[in-house]
């Protein structure tokens, strides 16, 4: 499976390589034609960062560093991101991460805000070739919202756009649900390791195999290797679990803890040792 699989890695956290913020969007190409120079992966996740969005801080901000960051960060449109990218292998785009927010609140101009956004996330996947775009559908902090509202928003913009919104299992404050429960009633799903192990539900997205687009391998950067940390599964053993699945798509490496203490030899040894996983 492994070697077959494309692999990718989400492009913001890697420019710690070179010791840039992760919005800095010249620096981020830098570094993804060095890993494409060492053929390191076949391809990228960009994040379509809300850093990058002149009207509103970010939402998904429990920290206020994000904040911070967007005070800093230059603005760019889609148009501008997507010139930034010409000539690069983007195998997914990840949507703003406010989408589901926004989508979730009660106000009607942040409705409105939700669904522009997943417009401009599928429009920069359209012109950067990226055949996924990844959702943060609701709003994780929030215990009632309408699961058919969202299910209705997305099936209504997504076929105006020649590339498959798939909706990432997030975490949910939702009664008597988790996200392997919600994500299933979508059309595509991103399979998320950190949040598939936050509920032990690994295993019963298997049944879903054939919804998956995309799935997020995340893990720390210890020395060659990818360690998955306060899990019930590690890194590699989440390998070895999907691999019966016959599951085709990406493979996209998402650093945790980022990786300024990292040089370019373990970066690549590393994401070596995931193609060469049997």
């Amino acid at each position: 499976m492994h070697s077959t699989n494309p692999l990718s890695i989400s492009a913001a956290p890697t420019t710690g390589m070179i010791q840039k913020p992760y919005y800095d969007l010249p620096s981020t190409v830098t570094v993804m034609n060095r890993l494409l120079h060492e053929s390191a992966v076949d391809g990228f996740e960009v994040q379509n960062l809300a850093e990058w969005d002149k009207e509103n801080p970010p939402k998904d901000d429990v920290s206020g560093n994000r904040y911070t960051a967007w005070k800093k960060s230059p603005k760019y449109t889609v148009e501008e991101v997507a010139a930034f990218l010409e000539g690069l292998p983007i195998l997914s785009i990840h949507a703003n991460r406010d989408v589901g927010i926004y989508l979730c609140s009660n106000r009607e101009q942040d409705i409105t805000k939700g669904k522009r956004l997943i417009h401009e996330s599928l429009s920069l996947a359209e012109k950067v070739g990226a055949g996924v775009c990844v959702f943060h559908l609701w709003d994780t902090w929030k215990s009632q919202f309408n699961v058919g509202f969202l299910q209705e928003v997305l099936h209504t913009i997504a076929p105006q756009y020649p590339v498959t919104a798939s909706v990432e299992n997030v975490p949910t404050h939702l009664e008597g649900v988790t996200p392997f429960d919600l994500v299933k009633e979508f059309e595509w799903v991103t399979l998320d390791l950190r949040w598939a192990a936050m509920y032990d539900e690994l295993d019963r997205f298997e049944s879903v195999t054939k919804k998956i687009t995309n799935i997020h391998l995340r893990g720390q950067l210890q020395g060659d290797t990818w360690m998955l940390t306060g899990a019930p599964f590690g890194f590699y053993e989440a390998l070895d679990i999907i691999q019966p699945w016959e599951y085709s798509g990406p493979l996209t490496i998402e650093p945790e803890g980022g990786l300024h203490s990292s040089n370019w030899e373990n970066l690549v040894a590393a994401l070596v040792s995931v193609r060469s996983e049997p």
